[in-house]
């Protein structure tokens, strides 16, 4: 069935392939804890507050977010989701894969319900998070 315009949709966006000189299984623990999410945020993410299950923070000048783990699989994926009143419905998940030389490869992909509008707005933001998250966690489980 077509979505009427202006309805709101899921729009995905993906970072690049990060490669960890860690093992899956380390970049899996890293991911799982959401404590561990503050050290992958760009400065704009403020008043920070996590627990390994679920974390909340402030965007400079634009909202509240909450997010809270929903699913894992062991040394493969995380996925977490927004909660219920949060003003946008997200989707974050990380893609964990075991390369042969005993490193991780990395994808992060945030899933965000826009409407067309805010679709307009907010993709070049959200799609340089997704990037800027993926180097970061590169930077802190390279060192």
């Amino acid at each position: 069935m077509a979505r009427k315009s202006g309805e709101m949709g899921f729009v995905d966006f993906t970072s690049h392939k990060i490669v960890l000189p860690v093992s899956s299984e380390t970049a899996f623990n890293f991911l799982r804890n959401l404590n561990n999410f503050e050290k992958m945020m760009p400065e704009q993410v403020i008043n920070w507050h996590s627990t390994e299950s679920d974390c909340e923070f402030d965007i400079k000048g634009m909202a509240h977010i909450g997010l809270v783990k929903q699913n894992e699989v062991p040394a493969s994926s995380v996925s977490i989701v927004s909660k219920p009143d949060n003003p946008i419905e997200l989707k974050l998940r990380g893609n964990i894969e075991p390369a042969s030389d005993g490193s991780s490869e990395v994808v992060l992909v945030l899933s965000a319900n826009l409407s067309p509008i805010l679709k307009m707005m907010a993709s070049a933001p959200l799609q340089n998070l997704v990037n800027i998250m993926a180097d970061r966690l590169q930077k802190v489980l390279s060192n």
